[in-house]
């Protein structure tokens, strides 16, 4: 029987199939040894409903979709440095109760994170039941909690690639090639290759995990320089020197 388990991500509480888990995001610095958080669940249903708690390793593919992993199957894996209690919770209608989450991190050179997913069990009606294994799919409402540890040994480290040309613009591709989480500030520039006059036409700032990649958009305003260039620039770290592409446009 395969089992489907359906997330979903909102702000630092999430409702989903008439449960509440709160918070959804869990930051620690492994400077800071051990830590201890507390994670409501609440089920809003007038029926008791039984949370499970599971661990799971994620990896990051495409922009930033997160795909869940064996625990323990990564490099990032924080397996052996976190304990939950309990891990399954019963819930009457209406009532809350918290699991204990505690992390003993162990200082390296990476980044580690971890997905819990509270599962909702029992959450479909007989009809549902009935034609969720008719198709080989049992759908199990889910809520993730994810976590992430950092360390001030990680090393910061991006890329950035060469513009490339779209129907409205220009699209550039960044990556976090590093172990630690960024901020990138990305500044689009149009220079005029006589005069060497930069206009800048837009910021952006986003945040990358480790491996994550995001593609930026920008528009080239109207100009009459009879010769220009797009130059991009990349600043994601106070240590580091700033990283940048540039293309001709005419």
């Amino acid at each position: 029987m395969k089992h489907f388990f359906l997330f979903l991500f909102l702000s630092n509480t999430l409702i989903a199939q008439d449960f509440e888990v709160s918070p959804v995001l869990i930051e620690a610095k492994a400077s800071e040894g051990r830590i201890v958080k507390e994670v409501m669940i609440f089920n809003h249903t007038d029926a008791p409903k039984v949370f499970n708690i599971k661990e799971y390793d994620f990896v990051i593919e495409g922009e930033g979709k997160k795909m869940s992993a064996e625990f323990g199957s990564t490099s990032r894996t924080l397996k052996g440095q976190i304990n939950i209690s309990p891990s399954t919770i019963l819930l009457q209608p209406n009532e809350r109760s918290y699991f204990t989450l505690t992390i003993n991190p162990s200082v390296g050179s990476k980044m580690k994170w971890a997905k819990l997913s509270i599962i909702a069990e029992n959450e479909v009606s007989v009809l549902d039941e009935v034609a969720a294994l008719g198709a080989g799919v049992k759908i199990k409402p889910a809520i993730s909690v994810l976590v992430y540890v950092h360390t001030d040994q990680a090393i910061p480290d991006a890329e950035i690639f060469a513009p490339q040309k779209t129907d409205t613009g220009y699209d550039v591709l960044i990556k976090n090639t590093g172990d630690s989480r960024i901020k990138a500030k990305v500044t689009f520039l149009l220079t005029n290759i006589s005069t060497g006059e930069e206009l800048d036409i837009g910021e952006m700032s986003v945040k990358l995990l480790p491996g994550e990649e995001k593609t930026l958009s920008t528009e080239i305003p109207k100009h009459g320089y009879p010769k220009a260039m797009l130059t991009v620039l990349m600043d994601y770290s106070a240590n580091t020197d700033l990283k940048g592409v540039q293309t001709m446009l005419n």
